[in-house]
This record gives structure tokens, C-alpha cells and sequence, in this order.
């Protein structure tokens, strides 16, 4: 019986981050934030294209690449334009998401779309440290919420969240992208739990630029219609 129990443990499977069975002899796969920071690290280049960031993440699926367009914009980084430059890579993923695409995509224009490589490098390295704190703490767990309809109606929100950080609109660009970067962290480690935490953000975000919006707005009427010309 004893032989049984070491045989047994012997070839029992590990698990990786995504809950499939690991052979013994696999190597570990990195978790995202190592691939951050290494990607930080190993920069050479004057500047990084949107398509070799989609190339170096793509494998790993939209999740990771929501997770690392939406970041930056919730980080305190002095890059003028960043909504705009991410905002567009941004809607398309999740367009493809809300449609079912298996493998992201990015049209040649918005593949040749560049960051400074430095400033890039500066982003992905903040991005590295939170994700290495949430790594602790997030697992899969109710998978049901991250796959198939669910999957397709968190695309959906994404699309909204994307193209209200896109547009400048007043308190558009933190929560907002907040929110797409804990939906993609949630697709790619298949977290149910965390996919409504981003659904929640997002609409917190949401209704935050809504109200913002709707402030400025009256404001601006009543000044056209009280203010003496």
C-alpha cells in the first residue's frame, strides 16, 4: 500500500494558473508578470508598435492584452494622448471578445501605432508590480462567468468602457480603464469572481463619467443662456 501511495504522488499532475493539469516535466508557465517585467527589461528599441505588444501578449489571449492596454490609463503617467493611443486597440478587442474571435487581431493601422520604449517600459513594469500582488490572491474559480455567454457579455461592456475611455469625456479614461484591465485579468485566469468585480467597477465607472458629463453640460447651458453677451 505504501508503494501505491509514493507511485501515486509520484506522477500526480501540478496545475497551472489557467486549472489544466501540468505534466511533472513541463516547465512552470510564466505568469504575466513575468512577462512584464522581463518584456521591461529586454527593451532596446526607440519605440514598441502596438502589433509587437499584440505579438508578444497575443498568445495568452484578449484577457492579457485588455489587461495591458487598459493599465496605463489608470496609472499616474504623464503621456499625453495615452487614451487615445490605447482606446482604439482597446474597442477592437473587445468587439472581437463580444463576437466570440478565439485569437486577437489588429488591423495594420493601428498595429503601426507606437510608445516611446522607455515610457512603455515604465508602464509595463507599474503594471508588473500590481499584477504580482493580484496573482496571490486570484485563482480559477467559477469559470461559468468568464467563458461563453458570459464571456461575450463582458465583451460587450468592454466595447462601452473602451470607447469611454477613447472619448474625452471628463473622468473617462481612470475607472474605466481600471475596470478593462480586471476583466482581462479575469478572462485570462479564468476568475468568475474577479469578472464581477470588473462588471462592477465598470459601472461605477460608468455612471461616474455619465453624472461628470451631464454636470458639465448644464453648466455649459446655463452659462450660454444666464451670461449677459
Amino acid at each position: 500500500m505504501a508503494c501505491l501511495w509514493v507511485n501515486v504522488m509520484t506522477v500526480a499532475p501540478s496545475w497551472g494558473p489557467d486549472g489544466r493539469a501540468l505534466s511533472i516535466d513541463a516547465p512552470k508557465p510564466e505568469r504575466l508578470s513575468e512577462v512584464l517585467t522581463h518584456l521591461a527589461a529586454g527593451l532596446t528599441g526607440e519605440r514598441i508598435t502596438v502589433a509587437e505588444i499584440v505579438a508578444r501578449f497575443g498568445r495568452r489571449g484578449h484577457g492579457a492584452l485588455l489587461l495591458v492596454f487598459g493599465a496605463p490609463n489608470m496609472l499616474p503617467l504623464p503621456l499625453p494622448g495615452l487614451s487615445m493611443l490605447t482606446g482604439i486597440p482597446l474597442i477592437l478587442l473587445t468587439m472581437q471578445i463580444a463576437l466570440g474571435r478565439g485569437v486577437p487581431w489588429m488591423p495594420a493601422f493601428v498595429g503601426r501605432r507606437s510608445f516611446r520604449a522607455a515610457d512603455f517600459g515604465r508602464i509595463a513594469e507599474a503594471i508588473a508590480q500590481r499584477v504580482r500582488r493580484a496573482e496571490r490572491m486570484i485563482r480559477p474559480r467559477w469559470p461559468y462567468l468568464t467563458e461563453g455567454v458570459s464571456r461575450r457579455l463582458l465583451g460587450l461592456l468592454g466595447i462601452v468602457l473602451a470607447t469611454a475611455l477613447f472619448l474625452p469625456l471628463p473622468f473617462g479614461n481612470g475607472l474605466p480603464g481600471l475596470a478593462l484591465a480586471v476583466i482581462g485579468l479575469a478572462l485570462l485566469e479564468r476568475d468568475g469572481l474577479l469578472a464581477l468585480l470588473g462588471t462592477l467597477l465598470g459601472f461605477v465607472g460608468l455612471g461616474v463619467t455619465t453624472l461628470a458629463s451631464a454636470l458639465i453640460a448644464g453648466g455649459v447651458t446655463f452659462v450660454f443662456n444666464w451670461w449677459p453677451f
